[in-house]
């Protein structure tokens, strides 16, 4: 059975490899691979193989008396894949008579395994609004329909994923086949992405990108944001032990001041196209007064931060150089924690009042990029105004609690 399992996985990650090397390069590039959490192996009282990843726990049975440990780890929402009968006790009228709510998504036979319960399993895992067990009798069926939300959802290499669902407890052979013929299909259909204005960050991607002649540009009086950027940081409401991602942060200039801002417990994640930006400011960021600045080279479709990571996600003139919008802000939305903030600045683009380089330049107006973020799993909280904005615009948006894919 074992050398069968190793001949059958084989030949599904050939027909997947087939799959994938008909994918643009689009597609290939938008895989998250940092983004996702590890699987990381914990105790729940008495039951059985649990791992966790984020605010998921997998595991085989609980028992009643388990419940209770449940309920302390803040576990608001238990799916379970068992079917009637296959336990002495009253799982989900225990489960719910605790106050958590409970989901049935029975399967055990090949024929029961369908289409329609990977699709459930993934639209819960993707809901993040309340930590979650999901368990079966041993972890097999767990593992074989965790497999496709962590490939299809969240990014995660179809090797590593695979390997993470054996540990997990993967280990029926019509299980694991199905996942991955689910996973080729769904894969297939995927539509592409395309970018909305090809060719906008070649300067940024240029090995030999002057940072100084940057620095004269962005960090100049004449630029709005420049001169209100007290203000500007002021407005945020950043509190110490906050999270900020600075998404397109550049020259590093605000990455400076939401270091100071967060403070010792906090955190700042300097996010950027350019390798070359990157460097100046983890160069800078050594003389801070807190050593809590981390960059990260994202990709044109995702900032690759962890999921459920950042308090306060803030994009500064840097939402019109998105190549792929949907793609970059869904992992923003996954980066973010539950009603975390989206602040994004941008410039006015009103035809016969708008300068003759930003219409240009600026593919879209305000109307446009607000219902592409709301689109993405965001609600609008806000416009503030800043003195000193002619040229730009201060939308705060919120984390909301829809299902992102």
């Amino acid at each position: 059975m074992r050398g069968m399992y190793k001949l059958n996985l084989a030949y599904l990650f050939a027909v997947l490899s087939l799959t994938m090397t008909s994918m643009t390069s689009a597609q290939q590039t938008a895989t998250p691979i940092q983004e996702a959490a590890n699987v990381e192996s914990t105790q729940l009282g008495t039951t059985k193989n649990v791992h966790r990843v984020g605010d998921i726990y997998t595991a085989g049975q609980f028992s009643e008396s388990d419940i209770e440990v449940l309920k302390s780890n803040k576990i608001g929402r238990i799916i379970t894949l068992r079917t009637d009968g296959e336990i002495d006790w009253e799982e989900g009228a225990k489960v719910k008579a605790a106050g958590i709510e409970f989901v049935e998504i029975p399967f055990r036979a090949p024929e029961t395994l369908t289409d329609d319960v990977f699709d459930k399993v993934r639209e819960l895992l993707r809901d993040e609004s309340k930590p979650t067990l999901f368990h079966c009798g041993s972890a097999s069926r767990v593992g074989g329909t965790w497999l496709p939300f962590r490939v299809l959802d969240q990014g995660v290499p179809l090797e590593i994923a695979a390997n993470e669902a054996k540990e997990i407890g993967l280990k029926t052979p019509f299980i694991r086949e199905k996942a991955l013929d689910y996973i080729r299909r769904k894969m297939a259909e995927t539509p592409v992405e395309k970018s909305v204005k090809p060719g906008i960050n070649k300067s940024f991607l240029d090995p030999a990108l002057d940072v100084d002649q940057f620095i004269k540009r962005f960090e100049v009086e004449s630029r709005e944001v420049f001169m209100a950027r007290n203000k500007i940081v002021s407005g945020l409401g950043i509190k110490a032990g906050d999270t900020v991602a600075d998404i397109g942060s550049g020259t590093g200039l605000f990455t400076r001041m939401f270091s100071k801002s967060t403070g010792g417990d906090g955190w700042v994640y300097a996010v950027d196209i350019s390798p070359r930006f990157l460097e100046h400011v983890n160069r800078q960021s050594v003389d801070y007064p807190h050593q809590n600045v981390t960059g990260v080279l994202c990709s044109e479709n995702s900032v690759k931060l962890p999921h459920n990571s950042v308090d306060v996600a803030f994009i500064c003139d840097t939402y019109h150089h998105f190549e792929f919008p949907q793609s970059t802000m869904k992992s923003i939305h996954r980066s973010l924690k539950p009603n975390g903030r989206l602040i994004v600045i941008d410039f006015e683009r009103i035809p016969g009042q708008t300068r003759e380089w930003l219409l240009d330049h600026v593919r879209a107006g305000k109307e446009v990029f607000r219902a592409e973020i709301q689109d993405a799993g965001f609600t609008l909280v806000e416009e503030k105004k800043i003195e000193g904005f002619k040229e730009n615009y201060f939308l705060v948006f919120k984390k909301d609690g829809r299902s992102i894919r």
